[in-house]
């Protein structure tokens, strides 16, 4: 691949390291963010001088929006990137354009979708040439110290979106999912996009709708399900499309729950595409993110990209930044298990930046165990455990148990295949209390398991 006729900048690599952004997997600053290390390159941002050159304008008052993006895609073009690659530009690409045409655009939002693209371009460039790269982001740190004009001088528009693309598949027998494996999946009724009620027969079935989540509550699921296969139609007849996608989420819910998958990706799919046609993007991006995960627990890994990528984008359009950086942890996870280290670390980056940005220290915590995780895979055991403590002291302070227990799980095994056996048991007594605290036996049992290995290394 030729790189020196990259438009609109000359290409020139630079030594500095890649950083990338989050989804959801979603800035303020927090105690925790000054105990990251020192040496913490993956999470710093990094400075350069920058060589380039522009087909911007920059003797104008104002540079608008649509311009850079437009540049930007030019760029893009010129590298000649896999098309991998080129989707994910595209879709923050995309995040750009749908906030720049809002009536206030959100500067903050336009910047770090432009800065998550710039480092993904600057990643396959490093990787293509083998030398490290941030050409793309020192040209987009330049023009955001020009004076932009965040709102489109420009209309955009996008193909439509037929209501049946999603696709299901249904060739793989799946196994019974158990219920923990859906903890982080079920859905949240959200009652401040509820629509107004006014007639007689919408606030019959709000009442009615009221009485099975006392059901589903309950636990008598198969009851709940016999009340949604009568409530869904009516709620069809008298058009309450609002009730009618909160219906099938519960629904695709309970069947998930209990392991029965392809009536639960049947049931988020209708949701989705109910979702589409009245605009509920919040709704379409909790379905195709919970389809994302039941393809992700069965290894139907592409199935699973697409929708976590389309979970992705449109929570970016809702401005959920928790949501993108669960998503972007996810997508990390499938990388990592695929032994795609970059990949995986690259969308890490990117979600941890959501999650300072939207305080969530929970998924902070998350992200630097799996950034931990993945420098333990790689062998760099000192580089691991400096990110497990930082993850270890964030669950700490925030009570997350079970995050802590997995850490110091984790630690312990790190420092048993380097012979340090006491450090590995103390790591493995302080999971196993915790364990203990959530009542884990299974857990318990295995770090008990692991005591005693340690102890006969001795």
């Amino acid at each position: 691949m030729g790189l020196n006729g990259i438009y609109p900048v000359n290409f020139y690599p630079y030594n500095i390291n890649i950083k990338k952004k989050s989804p959801v997997d979603k800035v303020n600053p927090d105690a925790e963010q000054k105990q990251l290390p020192h040496d913490n390159a993956d999470f710093k941002e990094q400075q350069s001088s920058s060589r380039y050159k522009s087909t911007i304008d920059y003797s104008k008052d104002k540079v608008n929006i649509s311009q850079i993006v437009v540049d930007f895609k030019n760029t893009l073009k010129a590298i000649g990137a896999s098309k991998e690659v080129n989707d994910e530009v595209e879709s923050y690409l995309k995040l750009v354009e749908l906030q720049s045409v809002k009536e206030n655009p959100s500067q903050k939002i336009i910047k770090s979708n432009l800065n998550n693209a710039a480092a993904i371009l600057d990643g396959y460039i490093a990787e293509t040439l083998n030398k490290p790269s941030g050409v793309v982001k020192n040209w987009i740190d330049a023009l955001l110290l020009q004076k932009i004009d965040y709102k489109s001088d420009k209309p955009i528009c996008h193909p439509e979106r037929s209501e049946g693309s999603i696709q299901l598949t249904n060739k793989a027998i799946i196994p019974k999912l158990s219920d923990s494996s859906v903890v982080n999946k079920s859905y949240q009724n959200d009652k401040s996009d509820a629509q107004k009620i006014q007639r007689p027969e919408d606030i019959k079935l709000e009442e009615l709708y009221k009485k099975t989540e006392k059901i589903v509550d309950s636990g008598n699921f198969d009851k709940a399900l016999v009340v949604y296969e009568k409530l869904i139609p009516f709620s069809q007849k008298i058009k309450n499309t609002e009730v009618e996608t909160r219906l099938y989420m519960d629904k695709a819910y309970i069947h998930d729950v209990n392991g029965d998958i392809l009536d639960a990706l049947q049931s988020y799919n209708k949701a989705a595409n109910i979702a589409f046609n009245t605009g509920n993007q919040k709704i379409q991006a909790q379905a195709h993110y919970n389809m994302a995960s039941i393809y992700d627990d069965f290894g139907k890994t592409d199935a699973a990209l697409t929708h976590y990528y389309e979970s992705l984008s449109l929570d970016g359009q809702v401005e959920n930044l928790k949501g993108q950086s669960l998503t972007l942890n996810d997508v990390g996870n499938i990388f990592a298990g695929q032994y795609d280290y970059k990949q995986a670390l690259s969308h890490f980056k990117v979600g941890f930046s959501l999650t300072k940005e939207a305080g969530d220290n929970k998924g902070k915590a998350c992200i630097l165990s799996n950034t931990a995780g993945v420098f333990r895979d790689l062998g760099y055991d000192n580089k691991a455990i400096k990110y497990y403590r930082e993850s270890i002291k964030i669950d700490t302070k925030i009570g997350n148990v079970e995050g802590y227990a997995k850490s110091f799980e984790q630690a312990g095994d790190i420092m048993l295949r380097n012979n340090q056996q006491e450090k590995a048991q103390n790591l493995y007594k302080k999971s196993f209390i915790a364990a203990q605290k959530i009542n884990d036996q299974s857990w318990s049992s295995r770090i008990l398991d692991k005591l005693q290995q340690s102890s006969l290394s001795y």
